[in-house]
This record gives C-alpha cells, structure tokens and sequence, in this order.
C-alpha cells in the first residue's frame, strides 16, 4: 500500500473517515511521524490531538522538527510507515523542509514498499509540483521565498479551504496562470491517491 492523502483539516464530518485511511489496517507495526509546518514553534493542542489518535490505532508515535538540519530528524522519519505533516504557513514549511533535507528525506520515504503520506492544507500543498497558488491566496509570503517548487509527490495541484463564495474567483483566475490541473478541497473533503 502506497497512498498519498491530501486535506485540509479534520473536521467533525470527515475525523472518522479520514483516519480511517490515515490508519488503514493493511499496514502492520504502525509508526507515525507528525510534522507539524513549523518545527517547535507548534501548538501542543494539535501534537496531542495527533498522539491521541495514534493511541487508538495502536501505533508509536515521533514528533518531527523540521526547523532542525540533523541526521536524527532525517532517520525518525525514515522509521516511520505513516507521516502525517500538518497546515500552517505554507512558505515557512517549505522553506524548513529544504534547510532541513527533509524533503530529500519524504522523497526516500515514498520509495518504502508500505507507507501512508497525509498532507493537511500547507502539509498538502506542498507535496504538490508548486505552491503558486498561495500567491493567489493568503499573501503570507514573509520569508520572500522565489522558488515555489513543490515535493511533485502528485501531479496536479490543490486548493485547500476551497469554497465557492471565498475562493471561487481566486480558482478561476489561478487556473488562467498554470498548466497543471487544479483541485479543489473544501474543509470536510478529502483526496486519497493510490502510488502502488
């Protein structure tokens, strides 16, 4: 099993379900790796929600800092069969992921034979080709980041959050500026894509 899951947040009509896919029964000996998008500058509310969820499904649990450039985040990751990378700022995530080679580390980890790779709103979008639509989106650019290229883990791009009465025209206007298909993921719906 090789799944690739892409959300923008768990809510109360998709927990069940999404977890369900997060923790699927197929892979043994579960090991989650959560990486919240911005290092240790997290709120403990989300960690502990992710630990108690990894309680249930019987898994072991490994907190990721991607704001450190050490071997030891890099292995942890590598240990893990489930990582779960969480929404904040989409640039700063990015950003931590390359400082860190950590992306090199998600690009070795998607070579396992069995893993699940969930990606929530930044955590999704940037497994994408590119990030650009977060130009068109949030303007939450502060690290004047030039190179929006995406992990490319998937082939088309996302817009998480989406609503018609919020991001409709923003969708409609991105969509004249990339070649890539573009979907669309309100907050209680969810993308899974099978990579076996």
């Amino acid at each position: 099993m090789k799944k690739v899951i892409l959300f923008s947040k768990l809510t109360e009509n998709n927990t069940n379900e999404l977890l369900e896919n997060i923790f699927p029964i197929e892979i043994k000996n579960k090991v989650v790796a959560y990486m919240p998008s911005d290092g240790w500058n997290i709120k403990e509310k989300y960690t502990q929600e992710w630990i108690n969820y990894t309680k249930k499904y019987n898994a072991d649990f490994l907190l990721i800092n991607n704001s450190l450039n050490t071997e030891d985040e890099y292995q942890k990751l590598l240990k893990a069969n489930i990582l779960v990378i969480s929404g904040g700022n989409t640039y700063i995530l990015l950003n931590n992921l390359r400082k860190s080679g950590l992306d090199r580390a998600i690009k070795e980890y998607i070579k396992k034979d069995d893993y699940i790779l969930a990606g929530m709103s930044a955590g999704a979008l940037v497994l994408t080709p590119n990030i650009k639509v977060c130009e068109f989106r949030d303007g939450l650019n502060t690290l004047n980041l030039e190179n929006l290229t995406g992990l490319n883990i998937v082939d088309f791009e996302i817009l998480p959050h989406f609503t018609e009465q919020e991001f409709g025209d923003i969708y409609n206007r991105y969509l004249l500026t990339t070649k890539n298909e573009v979907k669309k993921i309100s907050d209680d719906d969810y993308i899974t894509v099978n990579l076996d």
